[in-house]
């Protein structure tokens, strides 16, 4: 059984987290598509890469089209040291780090690494379209709709889940002119990447 990953007949996406994987999952399930599987997202798995998920049993990726949702660094950046703060327990989380291009990960042990860590276990290049958080609905009918059955019905941006409240929103951090350009420097291809999705 696959999980988490969406996975349909021609195309599959992968879940980068903080970038809209749990409204994603929702919304291909509440659509019920021919043919597109998507397990629960209390799984562990639903991080997978395509090499990884390959190793687990006989399934394999083939030729279908990679997608993938984008998210400005910046941003990525504070949602994620956000919801370790939030629902990971880990309230005193150090955001120092954070402005040098460095996520928090669990997943290495609990150590600090560059968010280029993700786009490189994901191997995102130019076989994976981006779809771009921000733009959602509009990427997914320009994309994805073209892949699915004929007669599929466009895509309306799903309700974002596990938004930060209010009032932790009014309190979030930012970062100096001097931060964006270190987590540019210490992130070289999450930033190539970002330039070509997003433009300059």
């Amino acid at each position: 059984m696959l999980r988490a990953l969406i996975v349909g007949d021609s195309f599959l996406w992968l879940h980068l987290p903080k970038t809209g994987g749990t409204s994603m999952n929702r919304l291909v399930r509440e659509r019920a598509l021919p043919g597109v599987a998507v397990d629960p997202d209390e799984t562990p798995q639903k991080h997978d890469s395509v090499p990884l998920r390959e190793s687990r049993g006989n399934w394999r990726a083939g030729d279908r089209h990679r997608f993938i949702t984008a998210r400005r660094l910046e941003h990525w950046l504070i949602s994620d040291w956000q919801h370790k703060r939030r629902q990971m327990n880990l309230p005193d989380l150090d955001f120092e780090p954070v402005r040098s291009g460095l996520y928090y990960s669990l997943r290495l042990g609990g150590t600090w690494v560059a968010a280029d860590w993700w786009l490189q276990y994901f191997e995102v290049d130019e076989r994976v379209t981006a779809l771009r958080l921000e733009h959602l609905q509009d990427d997914l009918n320009r994309h994805l709709l073209p892949l699915l059955s004929q007669g599929t019905a466009p895509f309306h941006t799903p309700p974002r889940e596990n938004r930060k409240p209010t009032a932790m929103a009014a309190d979030e951090p930012s970062f100096s002119a001097e931060d964006l350009q270190r987590i540019k420097a210490v992130n070289p291809r999450w930033s190539a990447w970002q330039e070509r999705v997003y433009g300059g």
